[in-house]
């Protein structure tokens, strides 16, 4: 039976090879330059063709009107077969071919729009993704000449193939802790023969993103059961204390935890406005629940 073929960075030659391979190694490095001003420039050609040829079909039907030549207008088939005699010196063309051109034209420029759409809606590398990339072409057997490399500079146009995950953010925090952490427990739980394989660069760490996102979906676990339980331990220690109910505390503490339960949705997660809303507006009033049920109980 064969063995996973893993492919190591070292087996690539310098410059594009290895450069290649890297950016390919890893979600994360994977950046690259948008061209945001050469599709600008793209589409504002294209619009101005298309301009042109709209002026110049409305040129066509406001000259057939004042001719008299409505049956050319109220008839798609006479405009085709319309005599050649017909058709005013001025023109270069007929009004069919014009339609054919601006029908290619407008297409063109529609799939224009939609890939420089697509790209502006990828995401821009993280400056901890940026940062490891650019080291990589600096330092570590990326080198290209200076300029088949400079665009590694343009920051701002780069954009990253990585796919934005719910807990990017938790996800990144995690890594950095695992780059200062490098004992031989981390790598154990969060490498594996594959990661491992990739590379005998010592200063190069891959880790398993899967028992990442693992590791933050049980830490937003642990988050929200503390944020759930520990205003709940507090309302029962005022109900043992006798204040439950009878103090602005308890208003406060109960906003306050829905507060910081709101913050940890934003924060940790990509739920929008409205889900948050929801969420925060259920949390608040499980809250609330258990303070009535606990006052009905004392009375």
């Amino acid at each position: 039976m064969g063995t996973t073929a893993i492919p190591k960075l070292e087996e690539f030659p310098e410059g594009f090879p290895r450069l290649s391979c890297f950016l390919d190694s890893d979600e994360s490095f994977m950046l690259f330059k948008r061209f945001g001003i050469v599709f600008s420039r793209l589409l504002l050609n294209k619009q101005d063709e298309i301009r042109r040829m709209e002026d110049e079909l409305q040129g066509m039907d406001r000259m057939d009107k004042a001719l008299d030549n409505q049956e050319y207008l109220l008839s798609r088939d006479q405009d085709v077969k319309r005599e050649p005699s017909s058709i005013p010196a001025c023109w270069s063309q007929t009004r069919p071919e014009l339609l054919k051109k601006l029908e290619t034209k407008v297409l063109e420029y529609s799939e224009l729009l939609l890939k420089a759409h697509q790209l502006k809606s990828l995401e821009k590398p993280s400056a901890r993704d940026y940062r490891s990339v650019l080291h990589y072409m600096e330092n570590d057997g990326g080198q290209l000449y200076e300029e088949e490399m400079s665009w590694i500079y343009d920051k701002e146009d780069l954009v990253s193939l990585r796919p934005g995950r719910e807990h990017a953010w938790l996800d990144g925090m995690l890594e950095r802790l695992l780059k200062v952490c490098r004992c031989r427990l981390v790598r154990y739980i969060f490498c594996t023969p594959e990661t491992n394989a990739r590379t005998e660069n010592k200063a190069i760490h891959y880790y398993d993103r899967r028992r990442i996102a693992l590791c933050g979906t049980f830490l937003i676990t642990i988050l929200i059961l503390v944020l759930l339980m520990i205003p709940i331990w507090l309302l029962y220690r005022s109900s043992v204390n006798g204040t439950i109910g009878t103090t602005s505390d308890t208003i406060v503490l109960i906003l306050s935890f829905t507060l910081l339960f709101s913050a940890a949705l934003s924060g940790f997660t990509k739920a929008k406005r409205h889900e948050i809303v929801a969420a925060s507006a259920g949390y608040c009033a499980v809250l609330v629940v258990f303070l009535g049920n606990i006052h009905n109980a004392r009375s």
